[in-house]
């Protein structure tokens, strides 16, 4: 997920053989900070295009954009990795995670912004009038809380609402783990992306701070099919049920069930270390639960 987006990042290192990357601080750190803030103060979003080497998918979209299938979409998706999840795995040469470097931190935080502003002219460029959803992945959040986390919330909350500011359509962020569900409920962003199938008892436990999301125009992406083996065992009806299930327990905590169904379905997680055909059986769960439910 980093190295994806840590394209153009300042005195970023790899090594190819051990597949890693760091940021060394120790050469030529101020020479790169220089380049990197004259883009950032001359909003030059190219400087932080997403090359084809770094997002093969990207050519991909080219397809969908032709005319008789951008017909059909009502809504196009990106995502980038999120500030919390980039700066606790990329670290510096001292291997400490860049996120606690308050230097670094900010250059990281406009980093994925203006990744997102690129992301989101692309496919405005592609797909003129469609609206966009640009997601900011944080899977690095379910460590949210722990003993281990060393993570300040005011800094977490900061940094995710600086990276929402960035993109004008919608804004979202998916994690795939349980969290403190409260803090992400309180940022400033549209969709909440949750593990439906196997944390919804963990976000009831929210019922206040999830109200309250909903009631400002907050929608949840109902992450329902889930992206592993267990998806063997389950078909239309049972994940039907399943998410019925859902909106009667968070209607229970006082919640309005007509919120709660203005929802997104989704996998539980992406679906890139599944086999092809388990892949193919999560889109397809996932494409004929939402038919079901809107009764089409």
């Amino acid at each position: 997920m980093v190295a994806q987006y840590s394209e153009g990042f300042p005195c970023l290192k790899q090594d190819e053989k051990d597949q890693r990357l760091w940021v060394d601080t120790s050469s030529g750190f101020d020479e790169d900070v220089e380049r990197f803030y004259q883009a950032v103060e001359k909003e030059d979003i190219e400087f932080f295009r997403i090359s084809e080497k770094y997002a093969r998918g990207l050519r991909l979209l080219k397809d969908l954009s032709k005319e008789d299938v951008r017909k059909k979409i009502k809504y196009i998706k990106a995502q980038v990795t999120g500030p919390i999840t980039f700066g606790l795995s990329l670290s510096d040469q001292e291997k400490r995670p860049i996120f606690y470097d308050p230097t670094l931190r900010e250059i990281l935080i406009h980093h994925l912004s203006f990744k997102a502003r690129w992301l989101e002219k692309r496919l405005h460029d592609l797909f003129p009038g469609i609206p966009t959803i640009i997601f900011f992945d944080e899977p690095a959040l379910s460590a949210f809380g722990s003993a281990f986390s060393g993570l300040n919330q005011e800094d977490v909350t900061l940094s995710l609402n600086q990276c929402y500011s960035a993109v004008k359509g919608l804004k979202g962020t998916h994690c795939c783990g349980n969290t403190d569900w409260s803090l992400l409920l309180s940022t400033e962003l549209d969709i909440l992306s949750f593990d439906a199938y196997g944390y919804l008892e963990n976000l009831s436990l929210y019922p206040k701070e999830l109200k309250n999301f909903l009631e400002r125009g907050g929608i949840l992406a109902w992450g329902i099919v889930p992206t592993s083996e267990e998806v063997l065992k389950e078909d239309v009806q049972s994940l039907v049920n399943r998410f019925q299930k859902g909106v009667e327990a968070l209607s229970k905590e006082g919640i309005d069930p007509a919120l709660l169904k203005r929802a997104i379905l989704t996998p539980s997680c992406g679906t890139a270390s599944l086999s092809i055909p388990l892949a193919e059986r999560v889109c397809y769960l996932t494409a004929e639960v939402s038919k079901r439910l809107r009764g089409s």
